[in-house]
């Protein structure tokens, strides 16, 4: 049975009639769902109680704290430890992204697929980089993935931060208020601020929450909140930093407003912007490649900006790459529509025959199939196939799963 992936509102890793989602966001799934951290876009499986989701203790207690709903069916990993869903074992390392981020490396006899979810690269004020592994296919988020994303290092960045808070925003009688993520660039600017200052840092309310449980793993941040009795003290002497979502709207008249993220990187002067960012850029992405050393790439969570980058790796690199889309994809390329129809046999079959124990007869398979929309040389092309790699086992009676 040949490994595959494929984008299905989230990422599909398909071997021997087995699978596994990666940050999907329906549920219309009928595989299990690994979660790679707890940033809305990639924790979308989360909505849907019904479904089994496997995520880190750090994922879960974020959207816990951020008064998400209905957490049912969690199944709890760690970076070091793997999950098996059949003939596929998925590995967990870290992201280096978020608290609780991790990648996911899922292992099949026939090779191996690296996804990574969102990825940073270099020590930050908060998290360890990303791990780098050997792989077979490696799915890659491209967010910056053009050549117009060159971070500056991020202590240069943080002093810039720090002097335009310090020495221009306060003075004038301004408070300068970051209007970031609350899930990780917000605990990096608390982070820089108690390092490099001692101005006290004032949260808004979800920045507050998530900080909380970046307490709890032991992160020694101190912030104070905005709602509280302190936190209105300090807003209303103006001698503070204020720290909020990128969506807030905000009240009061005297703050001085900057974006903290890697967008600023490309825009423009008059935008007060910093270029903080918790994911790998251009060069970065590049280098992850070259260390995880694939047979193929495929990339995603791209935009109009960084729809070049598959081109680039595979000019620059001569990997082969390409965006990954409905289509299935294999360690040696896309499924064409012939194969794909036999892999949806083969995987129905399996299905099909799934009792341990239990032998069926090729008519009944043939009908059975056929009830499914397959016929009689698929069907018998199938069972031909699975008898040869010794999936299925024939008996007197016809055929039945191998348990050896």
């Amino acid at each position: 049975m040949a490994l595959t992936v494929r984008r299905s509102r989230g990422v599909i890793v398909e071997y021997g009639g087995a699978g596994v989602a990666f940050d999907t966001n329906t549920r219309n799934t009928e595989y299990p769902v690994f979660v790679s951290h707890a940033h809305a876009d990639h924790a979308g499986a989360f909505k849907h109680p019904e479904l089994t989701k496997y995520a880190t203790e750090q994922t879960y207690n974020l959207l816990e704290n951020l008064r998400w709903r209905r957490l049912e069916n969690w199944r709890p990993v760690a970076v070091g430890r793997s999950v098996k869903i059949d003939d596929i074992e998925v590995r967990v390392h870290n992201a280096g992204h978020v608290l609780g981020s991790v990648q996911f490396e899922a292992i099949t006899p026939e090779g191996t697929v690296l996804y990574t979810g969102d990825f940073g690269m270099g020590n930050s004020y908060t998290m360890e980089a990303a791990k780098t592994m050997g792989c077979d296919l490696l799915v890659v988020e491209t967010t910056f993935g053009a050549p117009m994303f060159k971070f500056p290092r991020r202590k240069d960045v943080a002093m810039d931060m720090v002097r335009w808070a310090v020495m221009e925003a306060i003075p004038a009688g301004r408070i300068p208020t970051f209007k970031t993520d609350s899930i990780g660039n917000a605990q990096e600017i608390i982070s820089l601020f108690n390092g490099l200052t001692k101005v006290p840092v004032v949260t808004a309310r979800s920045a507050t929450r998530v900080s909380d449980v970046y307490r709890m793993y032991g992160h020694k941040l101190d912030y104070v909140d905005a709602s509280s009795p302190e936190g209105r003290e300090l807003l209303d002497s103006g001698r503070c930093v204020l720290v909020t979502p990128k969506g807030s709207k905000l009240s009061r008249e005297n703050l001085d407003v900057a974006l903290a993220s890697g967008w600023a990187a490309i825009m423009n002067k008059r935008s007060r912007a910093f270029p903080l960012s918790d994911h790998a850029d251009f060069r970065e992405l590049l280098s992850f490649i070259r260390r995880c050393r694939p047979k193929r790439v495929l990339t995603f969570h791209g935009g109009a900006l960084t729809k070049g980058f598959a081109d680039y790796v595979r000019k620059s690199m001569g990997i082969d790459a390409k965006p990954l889309a409905a289509r299935e994809e294999t360690l040696m390329g896309p499924v064409s529509r012939g194969e794909m129809r036999m892999k949806a046999c083969y995987d129905q079959l399996i299905r099909t025959i799934r009792i341990p124990g239990f032998e069926y007869t090729e008519p009944w398979l043939v009908k059975e199939m056929a009830r499914r929309g397959f016929t009689r040389g698929e069907t018998k092309s199938a069972i031909r196939h699975l008898t040869e790699r010794k999936i299925l086992e024939s008996t007197s009676e016809g055929f039945r799963i191998n348990q050896h």
